[in-house]
């Protein structure tokens, strides 16, 4: 079983919404009144406070990345998952718990919907919820033998081709042994938080989400043999880029964060972090969403994140 750690009753909440702005207004503007009235403290990240349309009291402030350490004990993110893996990225290095509420539709990791946004709040308010330690993974791109991107993320990190639709020539190491030398149109390497995300559309498996493990992805591999692995996360990953050396171009990509163009022989290094990401899980598994998203188990007509 996943270990569960209670989260104290916030004092200053951090709103992180959904990035295409006017939908998720309502949401902010709901969750905001509904928290200072109750004499919680709130906080936008400041490229969100004074776009157009979100009229908010003057009771909220705004912060950076660097700010959020000793300000904010909760942060809810208000959108789908790309929300909430961007919400991660400012928090999860802090220690601080974080909140789904989905705005949209399918979505695999909010805890709550949106017509449960105030329920939400209300939880966290009333010290009911609690945090679960998801696995992420550091990434270091090295050319040369120099650091030139060290990242951290809780979904996946993919090396793929670019414009021009070339096979890659990429070895792999795990455990600073050789593993594989694929050639494919990419590889993903996946945490089980996003075993659900671009590891399931390649075929890789999907991993429960107290699983100690990464899946290392091959994307169209040229050779049948090569199958997606699961490793175990105490082993480090290592995949040089070997090329083609001709007209071709290849990509790493971090949490559909941070994208930059690779050179041949650059090295993609890949460890488990330090400090997991405190999220607040789903009431149903991620089988259970699966099944009443993708109807794995036929019709099914009641949302199971929803009481019975």
């Amino acid at each position: 079983m996943v270990d569960q750690q209670p989260i104290p009753p916030p004092r200053t909440v951090m709103i992180f919404p959904r990035d295409d702005g006017p939908t998720a207004w309502p949401a902010v503007q709901r969750a905001t009144s509904w928290l200072l009235e109750r004499g919680v403290g709130v906080v936008l990240p400041n490229a969100v406070l004074g776009r157009e349309g979100l009229v908010l009291p003057d009771a909220v402030r705004g912060l950076e990345p660097g700010e959020v350490a000793g300000t904010v004990d909760l942060a809810v993110a208000l959108g789908g998952d790309g929300t909430l893996l961007r919400a991660s990225r400012w928090v999860a290095d802090h220690a601080v718990p974080l909140l789904g509420v989905n705005l949209g539709d399918l979505g695999f990791l909010s805890a709550y919907t949106k017509d449960d946004l105030i329920e939400a709040l209300r939880a966290a308010v009333d010290g009911e919820l609690y945090w679960e330690g998801r696995l992420r993974m550091d990434v270091q791109l090295v050319r040369n033998d120099e650091v030139i991107l060290h990242d951290r993320c809780s979904n996946d990190a993919y090396v793929k081709h670019g414009t021009i639709p070339r096979l890659l020539w990429l070895d792999t190491e795990v455990g600073f042994r050789a593993m594989a030398a694929y050639r494919a149109d990419g590889l993903i390497i996946s945490t089980p938080l996003g075993s659900t995300a671009y590891n399931l559309a390649a075929g890789g498996p999907i991993l429960a989400p107290g699983t100690d493990a990464f899946v290392l992805a091959p994307i169209c591999p040229h050779s049948l043999t090569h199958r997606p692995v699961v490793l175990a996360a105490n082993q480090p990953i290592t995949v040089t880029y070997l090329g083609p050396t001709d007209a071709s171009e290849a990509f790493l990509t971090i949490d559909g964060q941070t994208n930059i163009a690779l050179e041949v022989g650059d090295r993609v290094e890949i460890r488990r972090s330090s400090e997991p990401l405190r999220m607040v899980p789903p009431a149903a598994t991620v089988f259970e969403v699966l099944a009443h998203k993708l109807g794995w188990s036929g019709p099914i007509d009641r949302d199971p994140r929803q009481p019975k």
